[in-house]
């Protein structure tokens, strides 16, 4: 998924050699270990797995894996992020399916410039072994319980008179508090209209993100 990285020139077997395997280390560990939550993405929970369904506007794109380099320092930190769409309606699932991989892409360009000045300060200014940045979003909110009449009927929400503002529908998705991921998730939303068109996708969720610096083992 990861765009491929040129290894800086002068680098010597050995640590070509480290950076590969690290690389397939890397992408291994991420294929085997998810950020755990509390639903499953449309149409893959069940009864009989006991995994709530998420509401159909919820898209769970692959998960963004990429790498940064710094030639002058030879650091290298290797992200891994698990990034959910809040669409406007499930009718864009299609759209958004179709164009996940040209989507991702340009994701992978927005992490490698919003993480290289990070990633030079933290190399620069942190000791090794605590330069690592992880994160996991807040729980998934649990959907509020239908009202029912007095005889047992569901009472729906009348729709919104004209000049009126139409009551906005559930999100399962609480506020982030961690500043980074926040800035983050605006900066992906742009992409995302620029990508997609607007209108398309309500919010763009980080549900996880971790990172690892392989010369520092």
């Amino acid at each position: 998924m990861g765009e491929t990285r040129k290894v800086p020139q002068g680098w010597p077997a050995e640590r070509v050699l480290r950076f590969v395997v690290f690389g397939a280390m890397f992408v291994a560990s991420v294929l085997m270990v998810s950020v755990p939550v509390a639903y499953a993405s449309s149409g893959e929970g069940s009864a009989e797995s006991g995994e709530p369904v998420l509401p159909g506007n919820v898209f769970k794109l692959d998960k963004v894996v990429t790498t940064i380099v710094l030639p002058e320092d030879h650091v290298m930190r290797q992200i891994a992020a698990d990034v959910w769409l809040e669409l406007t309606s499930s009718e864009h699932r299609a759209v958004v399916s179709h164009i996940q991989p040209k989507l991702l892409n340009a994701f992978l360009r927005d992490f490698q410039r919003y993480f290289y000045r990070d990633t030079k300060y933290r190399a620069e200014k942190m000791e090794k072994g605590n330069r690592g940045f992880h994160y996991e979003a807040p729980p998934l909110l649990t959907p509020p319980e239908p009202k029912h009449d007095e005889d047992g009927n569901e009472i729906h929400d009348a729709p919104a008179k004209d000049g009126e503002e139409a009551k906005p529908e559930f999100s399962p998705f609480p506020p982030t508090t961690n500043q980074v991921i926040a800035f983050l998730q605006v900066r992906l939303k742009a992409t995302c209209d620029r990508v997609l068109g607007e209108g398309i996708v309500k919010s763009v969720q980080v549900r996880g993100l971790f990172d690892q610096w392989p010369n520092e083992r």
